[in-house]
């Protein structure tokens, strides 16, 4: 695990002698979050099969940011540009679900994930990070697949599961309303995830660090194509375990019926209960979404350390020292930002409602910063005052959007799809598994 050399370069790029493959699957499981492995089946659990239209927009913003953007960066060789931070969230959200629905001790999984990401993100680097990653991308991939073909067997097959969605309006690709306060519509997630996913992988560091992690732009163009492959895999094996769960608990909803308090936990709870009498494949489903979390911190770590060289060490602090001076300082810088996600996450535990609100606002920014990267490419004799009057302008327009959405949400429709809690008396008993092994009784008082 450990980086022979200690180079900045080494540290951060692998000198960019990384292979395409292996690069592709680190880039897959950074996207693949435990936010998305909890939160796309229950997406389409609440709201229906709209939501898969953003495949298009994966396709249209990769290809955009395989074509333009990411030759652009190739050719400047700059280790920084933006980052985002919210590992905090993603350190404390899953944590949190599976607290809830399993007895695990959320301070313990969040502890444990924030060591264990900073130590090997720390020692080894972005070579670290990505064979890591590799080997999280198969735990993801198999810790979906029991509790899913499970499911579908309990059901009767594919063609029942279907059935029952489809009875219940989850089956729907024809909304095309205009309105842009309706959650999904074939507009909103063609054309405004393209744009999201094209500031996504153009202008993201982690993602970014990836490209310059292989040889050529020829490579890092085949690194994506790979990596929409297998974004589209998981978009669809979630999506299918959406409706899994919607047809398994289509006549007691969980949610509404009080046994869990958050549709993040429904995949959780449908996994404790379907494999209930399985040994070890509840440990297999908490090493996926462990792995995701994983996956997603040590690129955020490693990127934030690019970020801090580049931009405040170097730049702000202007601070000249040797690669090799350089990659020992990038160790430092990744470990001590690693026990500040720690520590963030603890202040996320008290967010509470406004944790949704949280996540919304990291959206806000998307827009204007991408606006600069566009001046910065493509009209170059735009001064920088310009471009500050334009970001500034920007994010007042989306902070003004953003701020009367969440003023006047109560006043509008969910968009929830109906929910049914007739037969609930007969699911009088379900396993709260893995932490105590006991068993607990849900029948109507």
């Amino acid at each position: 695990m450990k980086s022979k050399k200690s180079s900045a370069r080494e540290y951060l790029l692998a000198n960019g002698e990384m292979g395409v493959i292996p690069t592709a699957l680190s880039l897959t499981v950074s996207f693949v979050s435990a936010i998305s492995v909890l939160g796309m089946p229950s997406e389409i659990y609440m709201h229906g099969t709209m939501f898969l239209y953003q495949i298009i927009a994966w396709i249209i913003g990769l290809t955009l940011s395989a074509l333009v953007f990411m030759p652009k960066f190739r050719e400047l060789n700059y280790t920084s540009i933006f980052e985002v931070i919210y590992m905090a969230i993603v350190l404390y959200a899953p944590a949190l679900a599976l607290s809830q629905t399993t007895g695990l001790n959320i301070w313990l999984s969040v502890i444990s994930i924030g060591v264990i990401c900073t130590f090997y993100s720390s020692i080894g680097g972005i070579k670290a990070i990505i064979w890591t990653d590799v080997l999280q991308f198969t735990f993801i991939l198999v810790g979906l697949l029991p509790a899913t073909i499970q499911g579908l067997i309990q059901l009767g097959g594919l063609k029942q599961t279907f059935l029952i969605a489809s009875r219940d309006g989850r089956i729907e690709f024809d909304n095309v309303n205009f309105d842009p306060r309706t959650r999904h519509t074939v507009w909103t997630l063609i054309i405004g995830c393209s744009f999201n996913i094209l500031a996504e992988y153009s202008f993201n560091q982690a993602l970014v660090q990836r490209y310059l992690c292989v040889r050529s732009v020829r490579a890092a163009r085949q690194v994506i194509l790979i990596n929409g492959i297998g974004i589209i895999i998981f978009i669809l094996l979630l999506s299918l375990t959406g409706l899994v769960i919607y047809a398994f608990y289509a006549n007691c909803d969980p949610y509404t019926a009080g046994f869990v308090s958050s549709s993040d936990q429904l995949f959780p709870y449908f996994v404790m209960e379907v494999l209930s009498n399985t040994v070890g494949l509840r440990g297999i489903f908490l090493a996926c979404i462990f792995s995701a979390s994983l996956s997603t911190i040590s690129s955020g770590l490693n990127s934030l350390a690019a970020v801090f060289i580049e931009d405040v060490y170097q730049g702000l602090m202007r601070r000249r020292l040797n690669d090799e001076q350089l990659g020992r300082v990038s160790k430092i810088y990744s470990a001590i930002l690693g026990a500040v996600v720690i520590l963030l996450s603890f202040a996320v535990s008290y967010l509470g409602s406004v944790l949704n609100a949280a996540l919304s606002l990291g959206g806000v920014f998307a827009g204007p910063i991408m606006g600069v990267f566009f001046l910065g490419f493509f009209f170059p004799r735009v001064q920088r005052r310009s471009a500050l009057v334009g970001l500034l302008s920007g994010l007042g327009l989306q902070l003004w959007i953003f701020l009367g959405a969440q003023m006047t949400k109560n006043r509008g429709q969910s968009g929830r799809l109906p929910l049914s809690v007739t037969n609930c008396s007969k699911f009088n008993t379900t396993t709260l598994p893995l932490a105590s092994m006991t068993t607990i009784s849900y029948a109507n008082e």
